[in-house]
């Protein structure tokens, strides 16, 4: 008699589908967390270059702080006179990342209770650019009118833009526009022209700058350097993003004061803000000045004044991943308190102050 052979059990099918099941499940699983991976990671690296780059930035523009400019100016911003910050720089942006116990933290130690994210603004000048002389100006040298130069325009010099005028005492920020009917001085015939409005508001406590008979009128290319944080105004993905302009609040054209990033009328005609980087959504700057104490604001500079001199400046800033649904978050949209983030900080020694203070032997 003829056996056929036997089946499995019904013990034997669950048990099978069990392990079945499981090893499946640890596959998946696997194949969900590498899919996962592939997604973060490259939006975790662009983040991070988005951040490097604007750190590399803002650092630059710190440590050329005060460049060509006289001794004890004031070069970091305190307030605006012209602009949203009146009450000062210290927290004026939009509300940033880092949350209230940082801000305890930094409270602590004589630092910001804000948890505003803050601005900065950095007066100097392009040294790169060869310097002009002027052999004719407006009187005084910060009023709207015409300088002539000793050399022609250099190319190097972005037109219209602005100059830096000084006489070595004092300085002032001038909207500068070529003239298309040179003047001539000094018989030279190959003299530069500039159109100049009237000087920017002058930062505290610098007054309009007056030269004195005689006294030689340098003239630089200029920079007041502003960066804030802000919403980046693109319809698609509006996540913070950090703004940089390269005259202040004011635009090159017409020296007018003109709306900021995040204001109701931005962008005006002439604006000369651009943006720098997304996802940057915070935007931290503490000063040190000659006493070694941190604080959230720069000194007024004096004259004579050694401790006033800004000597480091340290920057924080924090940035977010823009795309949404990523590994550890646990909000949509990216932009929620599991938002993956990440955060840089640097610390700076403005070129100025430290050549103000090798000149003044006021190292210790």
């Amino acid at each position: 008699m003829k056996r056929h052979p036997e089946g499995f059990s019904l013990v034997e099918l669950m048990v099978a589908m069990t392990i079945t099941l499981i090893v499946s499940g640890a596959i998946y699983g696997l194949l969900t967390s590498g899919s996962n991976a592939f997604r973060r990671e490259p939006e975790v690296a662009d983040r991070q270059q988005n951040i490097r780059l604007a750190m590399d930035l803002i650092t630059r523009d710190v440590f050329n702080a005060g460049s060509a400019v006289p001794p004890f100016a004031q070069v970091f911003t305190i307030q605006d006179v012209s602009g949203g910050c009146l009450s000062g720089l210290n927290g004026c942006g939009v509300a940033g990342s880092l949350g209230a116990a940082p801000a305890a933290a930094r409270a602590s130690g004589g630092g910001d209770t804000s948890t505003d994210s803050d601005v900065i603004e950095v007066v100097s000048a392009d040294e790169t650019c060869p310097v002009l002389t002027a052999c004719s100006s407006s009187d005084p040298p910060s009023s709207a009118g015409l300088i002539v130069t000793q050399d022609p325009l250099p190319g190097c010099l972005p037109l219209p833009g602005l100059v830096l005028a000084t006489d070595n005492t004092s300085f002032v920020l001038l909207p500068a526009q070529p003239v298309s009917s040179p003047t001539t001085c000094g018989g030279t015939g190959n003299n530069g022209n500039l159109q100049v409005s009237n000087a920017l508001a002058s930062w505290p406590p610098a007054a309009a700058m007056a030269a004195a008979p005689g006294a030689p009128l340098f003239i630089y290319g200029g920079r007041a350097v502003r960066y804030r944080i802000a919403p980046s105004g693109d319809p698609q993905d509006d996540s913070p993003a950090l703004w940089r302009s390269a005259s202040g609040v004011f635009s090159t054209v017409d020296g007018l004061a003109k709306a900021e990033p995040g204001d109701a009328s931005f962008p005006e005609a002439n604006s000369p803000w651009e943006l720098v980087a997304r996802g940057i959504e915070d935007l931290q700057v503490e000063y040190m000045d000659g006493t070694g104490a941190w604080m959230n604001a720069p000194r007024t500079v004096t004259n004579g004044d050694w401790t006033a001199l800004v000597r480091r400046v340290r920057v924080t800033l924090s940035a977010r991943v823009t795309a949404a649904n990523l590994q550890g978050e646990l909000a949509a949209g990216g932009a929620g308190p599991n938002a993956v983030r990440g955060q840089l900080v640097t610390d700076v020694s403005p070129r100025a102050a430290l050549n103000e203070l090798m000149m003044g032997n006021q190292f210790k």
